[in-house]
């Protein structure tokens, strides 16, 4: 199915339970929620390993590109399969990146013109089934126009300071059972801040921010009879600059560097028995933070984990059960005590016909971040993990034509990790603060008949705030979870010719703890259409996005952009 995407984050936002936050603007960072238990709660992988960010545990999906990927996928639990990590368990939502191994040798270069004076060069080098070599170059002005009206105010303007310049080049390489990847990605950005009210553009927030990222993996993955064996080792180097301390800029004043290590280490094994499969997985995390921050201590965290799991297969029955267990201890000035816990997971599913019945269970909990134990204004070195609980029980049904898949789901989410005021609203500090609770259920149909395809989904959730009975937040739905959302997707390939158009709507949305009826996040709808046309080895694209010019925000005072264009031309020799 061809989707107007151009990075993981455009092609997540068709599925169902997803919502993606998205600051607005081609730099804007893109961050992915699955049935709100939120971002941190998220893994992405990338052939298997996952992304880590140990300062704020969020992970920007707009770094990554489409274009060397053969597969995105979500799991709202994990792959039932053996050989996983330990780290794989060890999320509520699953997201994995499965890197393309090219077919045969060929060169690719393309170029795109856009809205908003964006240009974007790419190129890509593949041989054989040996590897590729991809490269890209984007930058944008970003100065979109917007429109902002509520009950209070009504104002036009122009998003300043939005512009980003950024390249990536990554390589793979292929050899048996061997698969080595290594990705930079280098940018500078203006971050725009929210709008002002009644400021109008006038209010120009001149935060930058500039960002280095590198990573380089070896994975190994064998088989002999009865035995499998899967190894991995990872390094990673992130480098973050941000500076808004500019005299015309009225927001805090700060100029910070910041860098993360991370090194990693996994091994797994199995063994069949007949229709049964023992797994055990183990793996090693090192991670340190530098910054230039005052009074931040140098820190770095030792996260190990380890997995038992048990797999059932036959024709009709799968099933399969697991434990986990997590040891993190942090090293620095008076750090946070050492935490080591066990969770378990269990799935299974019976194939009848056409029809399969499915269900799981799973208990996670995320580690506290470095930012919030010790970032120096607002850190809790007493923090507690927040533990997360889901049920899901679903089915599905597929035949030649169609797929259909339907969820009804239940989660709970205890002490959550939230940011609130203490002694006074000048002084902040993360706490634990109660818990959620949310029921929901996801629908998606999947049709194709010849040249046609249609893709529909559906979410429906009911998110809400259970801590205190007797406070005036109690049974308030949690912020930026909406009640309903839905996707359209349509798309045809009809000899040279291909086409799509998709439509979203989400439901309004609160953006405070306590539910104000006076000013919710509007809901919205967004249509995006795409046209391709190819001759011999060249490819045209056309794309509009929000084609409606449909005015609308995700994150509260981030106005999204309106309509707007981009054209593409591919040659593969």
């Amino acid at each position: 199915m061809t989707l107007p995407s151009s990075n993981v984050a455009d092609a997540l936002k068709y599925m169902t339970g997803v919502q993606i936050k998205d600051y607005g603007g081609l730099g804007g960072q893109k961050t992915i929620n699955v049935r709100s238990l939120g971002s941190q709660h998220v893994g992405v992988y990338i052939d298997g390993v996952r992304v880590t960010n140990v300062q704020n545990g969020t992970v920007d999906l707009g770094k990554f590109s489409l274009s060397t990927l053969e597969s995105v996928s979500l799991f709202n639990s994990n792959k039932n399969e053996a050989l996983m990590t330990a780290s794989e368990y060890a999320s509520a939502a699953t997201v994995y990146l499965q890197t393309h191994r090219p077919d045969s040798s060929s060169w690719m270069v393309s170029a795109s013109a856009g809205s908003f004076g964006t240009n974007k060069a790419a190129t890509t080098i593949s041989y054989k089934k040996y590897g590729f070599i991809d490269a890209s170059f984007t930058t944008s002005k970003g100065d979109y126009p917007f429109e902002y009206h509520t009950q209070y105010e009504d104002t036009t303007g122009t998003r300043r300071n939005s512009d980003i310049k950024m390249y990536r080049i990554e390589g793979c390489g292929f050899y048996e059972g061997f698969q080595l990847h290594a990705y930079y990605f280098n940018s500078e950005r203006g971050l725009p801040g929210g709008v002002v009210r009644r400021l109008s553009d006038t209010y120009t927030d001149v935060g930058r921010e500039w960002d280095k990222n590198f990573f380089t993996q070896l994975s190994w993955k064998e088989r002999f009879g009865a035995v499998g064996v899967r190894g991995i080792v990872k390094y990673t180097n992130d480098y973050l600059h941000y500076r808004s301390d500019y005299p015309e800029n009225i927001s805090v004043h700060a100029n910070n560097r910041y860098r993360q290590q991370d090194i990693y280490g996994a091994v797994a094994s199995s063994y069949i028995i007949n229709d049964w499969n023992v797994s055990v997985s183990t793996d090693y995390r090192w991670s340190d933070l530098v910054t230039d921050v005052r009074h931040f201590s140098y820190v770095y965290r030792l996260d190990s984990k380890s997995s038992l799991s048990l797999f059932y297969t036959n024709k009709a029955l799968n099933a399969s059960v697991s434990a986990l267990y997590t040891r993190v201890t942090d090293h620095t000035r008076g750090s946070a005590k050492p935490l080591s816990k066990i969770t378990y997971n269990g799935l299974i599913s019976y194939t009848l016909g056409d029809w399969t019945m499915r269900g799981f269970y799973k208990s996670v909990f995320r580690t506290p971040t470095l930012n919030d134990l010790y970032y120096t204004l607002v850190g809790n070195r007493n923090l507690k993990p927040e533990y997360t609980k889901q049920l899901d029980l679903g089915f599905t049904y597929n035949n030649r034509w169609v797929d259909i898949q339907a969820d009804g789901y239940y989660n709970k989410v205890e002490d959550r990790i939230v940011c609130l005021p203490l002694k006074g609203s000048y002084q902040w500090t993360m706490l634990n603060y109660g818990y959620t609770r949310c029921l929901g259920a996801n629908v998606s149909i999947n049709g194709k008949y010849k040249i046609h395809s249609m893709m529909l989904s559906a979410t429906w959730q009911d998110d809400r705030n259970k801590t205190n009975p007797d406070g005036d937040d109690y049974n308030d739905y949690i912020a930026y979870s909406p009640k309903l959302s839905f996707t359209a997707v349509y798309s045809l390939i009809y000899r040279r010719f291909s086409a799509s158009v998709s439509h979203i709507f989400v439901d309004k949305r609160y953006w405070t703890a306590e539910n104000s009826i006076e000013d919710p996040l509007e809901a919205y709808n967004c249509t995006d259409l795409k046209i391709g046309y190819k001759y011999k080895n060249v490819v045209a694209e056309a794309e509009c996005q929000n084609l409606l010019d449909e005015r609308y925000e995700i994150i509260q005072r981030w106005p999204m952009p309106g309509r707007r264009y981009t054209l593409t031309l591919k040659c593969i020799i």
